[in-house]
């Protein structure tokens, strides 16, 4: 089961990080600044490392009106959603939060931008330099949304080493986000007709690769199937966080969409 754990650590991107330095930053929201201006430079391919090889190869490019498609979009949304969107529109998308992985013997973090505190209890920890990888910056987005719209009560009696575990993805082929959402009651699955941007996507290609990811939209063929899948997060092709579109089929480093799961975090936010 170690050998497993290991082997999933170094090829799948899933990282259960229990130590790091300490950010100054005291809560989720004081992680953006007014000028951290997002690029409106849409990035429209992904470099994938194909397993068991040094070489990369780059998914096919689809440009797509990223930004501008989810300021259309956004009133029709989910409350959860909708915030979602909003939160990701204010990351700076201009190489600030790198991508970065750690190997064995470098700093151990959670892949988000800063410390997170979600309702006085820290339950993220950032690094010095503000990188980032996937499983992380999703689980922070996740958390900036419960406390924008008021929602920290929801997660006071859940452990969030175990979230993060579920989140992180406990095995190949797991939903991620997913499992971590309807092991605590706090969102659903949905299916790839269902899917709207905000959601959760747990990407899995055909070599056993995987990425967390916030769902965009989709690109169609001529026929009406999905050609690519379009999403935020962060990776190495883009040099930290910004939108991709990435390819879907049965080429080894292609999206295997029957393995890609889509989680919606349902919380009704407090009457007022």
């Amino acid at each position: 089961m170690i050998r497993l754990w290991i082997s999933l650590i170094f090829i799948l991107g899933i990282f259960p990080c229990w130590a790091g330095t300490k950010i100054t930053s005291p809560s989720v929201s004081d992680a953006l600044t007014a000028t951290d201006t997002p690029s409106s430079s849409p990035v429209a391919s992904v470099e994938t490392k194909a397993r068991n090889s040094s070489s990369n190869r780059n998914a096919e490019a689809h440009p797509f009106p990223y930004e501008e498609h989810l300021l259309a979009t956004s009133a029709t949304l989910p409350t959860f959603n909708r915030k979602v969107v909003e939160i990701i529109l204010k990351y700076p998308r201009n190489g600030r939060h790198a991508y970065f992985w750690p190997r064995k013997g470098e700093l151990n973090y959670d892949g988000c931008t800063t410390d997170v505190i979600l309702g006085g209890r820290p339950v993220m920890k950032g690094e010095p330099q503000g990188r980032t990888y996937c499983c992380g910056l999703t689980l922070e987005v996740f958390y900036r949304a419960l406390e924008a719209l008021g929602l920290e009560s929801s997660f006071s009696n859940i452990n969030p080493d175990e979230f993060k575990r579920l989140w992180f993805c406990t095995e190949l082929y797991a939903r991620g986000p997913g499992d971590a959402l309807e092991a605590y009651h706090l969102g659903r699955k949905v299916t790839p007709d269902e899917a709207l941007p905000g959601d959760f996507v747990q990407i899995w290609r055909h070599n056993k690769s995987g990425h967390s990811v916030i769902f965009v939209g989709w690109q169609y063929d001529n026929e009406g199937r999905r050609k690519a899948i379009h999403y935020w997060s962060t990776q190495t092709g883009t040099q930290g966080i910004n939108f991709v579109s990435e390819s879907i089929g049965p080429a080894d480093s292609m999206v295997w969409l029957e393995k890609t799961s889509f989680a919606r975090a349902d919380i009704t936010p407090p009457a007022h």
